[in-house]
């Protein structure tokens, strides 16, 4: 789809209908990877990782529904981010900052051994995570995975093998998510993957962190470094992929990231990927983010998900 293509579409009204069929795409495919879990005999836990703003923890949410669909009895979502070792643990870089990027800063010996004790079906107070105190705790009440239910865990780390290393393979299901379908900038020239995550990342970091678009960017190239490192090694052991781009995102982000981008611009004229990133925007007509629908992966982004996060 080429960006005239998307502003015919607005601007015609049929903007609601594309929405829906896009997110229709979404959940088809994403019925389609409940459907390798279930028929893979010895499932019980999927592993689902992707870089950066890709959707990661709507996505492992709303497979977590898809498997209850097909008669999982219970879906169960964890994040290895409430595994972070905290602050007085966690390794710092060659620059002296604390380094979360490396697997090194996950409590890996817990999340094992919570796994284990779910999947045997016992009681496990499951560790929660304080971002603003950088420190772990457990959760008050235990958790109890019922007898043929499946964990989802999301994280960087998913795919490393030395996660959860202890645990059966074979119960294992590995996922890889990128929003991968985008905009044809010009002919055969699509908006970049990693540049539709930067776009998704700016607004995020604005609406929930209340960051600066400038420190968003400055940020972007370790981010990406972290996941050249710790994603991209073990890409080929994933069983499935899944495509996290919506076409008519764009449309919906421009009202958000437009303004961002010029503050970048302000401060700092010679950010070339904001200059490509203003230009293409300019190009594109909004529409209003109301259309999304409550449990759309935009939600993650743009807030006001009908999902917990």
């Amino acid at each position: 789809m080429t960006i005239d293509e998307l502003n015919e579409i607005v601007e015609s009204g049929d903007i609601d209908e594309f929405i829906r069929v896009c997110e229709a795409r979404q959940c088809k495919e994403l019925s389609k990877i409940a459907d390798r879990i279930t028929d893979t005999k010895g499932v019980r836990l999927v592993l689902l990782t992707g870089g950066s703003s890709a959707g990661k923890t709507t996505t492992a949410k709303r497979l977590c529904t898809q498997l209850r669909v097909n008669g999982v009895p219970a879906a169960m979502h964890l994040s290895t981010d409430d595994y972070f070792v905290g602050n007085a643990r966690n390794p710092k870089d060659a620059n002296g900052d604390y380094d979360y990027e490396t697997i090194e800063a996950v409590d890996r010996a817990r999340l094992v051994r919570d796994l284990t004790a779910l999947l045997g079906g016992a009681p496990v107070h499951l560790r929660r995570f304080d971002f603003v105190a950088h420190d772990g705790f457990d959760a008050p009440r235990p958790t109890r995975l019922p007898d043929g239910g499946v964990v989802v865990l999301e994280g960087l780390h998913a795919l490393n093998p030395r996660l959860v290393e202890g645990l059966p393979a074979a119960c294992g299901f590995r996922l890889f998510i990128e929003p991968k379908t985008q905009l044809e900038i010009f002919a055969t020239t699509r908006l970049p993957s990693r540049d539709a995550r930067l776009v998704r990342r700016l607004v995020r970091d604005h609406q929930f962190r209340k960051m600066d678009p400038l420190a968003t960017f400055r940020m972007w190239p370790k981010v990406l470094a972290g996941e050249e490192k710790w994603i991209d090694p073990f890409r080929s052991l994933a069983d499935a992929e899944f495509d996290s781009a919506l076409e008519y995102e764009l449309a919906v982000l421009k009202p958000y990231v437009a303004g961002l981008l010029a503050r970048v611009l302000l401060r700092n004229r010679d950010e070339v990927r904001a200059q490509t990133l203003s230009m293409l925007f300019e190009a594109i007509v909004a529409t209003d983010p109301v259309k999304v629908p409550g449990d759309s992966i935009l939600r993650e982004t743009i807030g006001g998900s009908l999902l917990e996060y």
